[in-house]
């Protein structure tokens, strides 16, 4: 059923091209950008990146700090264990399990806003980004301009640096 459903749209869009004279198919002016790039080279992305770090790393660190020392309280629990008593040592396990669940309960928190914040800063990097496309697109006379997906394209038609410099401009 699927494939035939497969073929039936294949047969319609090659039947769809079949009127379309050829000068207009080869008229055409195709461009290609590699968003992923963009993404990794861009000064906007870096100052994200950036700005993501200055804002999560003190937490983060805390976070490290804590799980340093519930580990460390863990090792010294193991290693003592022997010589408590029982009532001592169950206080110590219950302690130990309360700071692990505390511990889970701030990476977690950790983890949800740092997404968010991230989600965030990207969502308007990849505006930034396509505005800048669309506006080499509409003064190139583009019109398509390719992104994700694609397995091959020249260095004719990839505007992934023109993109980049258009970005490096409006950074500074």
């Amino acid at each position: 059923m699927h494939m035939r459903k497969l073929f039936l749209g294949l047969f319609t869009v090659l039947g769809m091209l079949a009127f379309v004279p050829a000068s207009e198919a080869a008229t055409g002016k195709i461009g290609f950008v590699n968003v992923p790039e963009i993404m990794a080279k861009a000064p906007q992305a870096e100052a994200a990146r950036a700005e993501l770090q200055k804002e999560f790393q003190p937490r983060e660190q805390k976070l490290g700090e804590l799980r340093d020392q519930i580990q460390k309280e863990e090792t010294d629990l193991k290693r003592n264990a022997s010589a408590m008593s029982a009532e001592r040592k169950k206080q110590a396990e219950t302690d130990l399990m309360q700071k692990e669940n505390e511990f889970n309960k701030q990476l977690a928190s950790f983890r949800q806003d740092f997404g968010e914040k991230r989600n965030q800063v990207l969502q308007g990097l990849q505006k930034q980004i396509s505005k800048v496309i669309l506006r080499i697109a509409k003064a190139g006379n583009y019109d398509m301009i390719l992104s994700d997906g694609v397995v091959y394209a020249s260095d004719k038609i990839n505007l992934t640096n023109k993109v980049l410099a258009e970005l490096k401009k409006s950074a500074k």
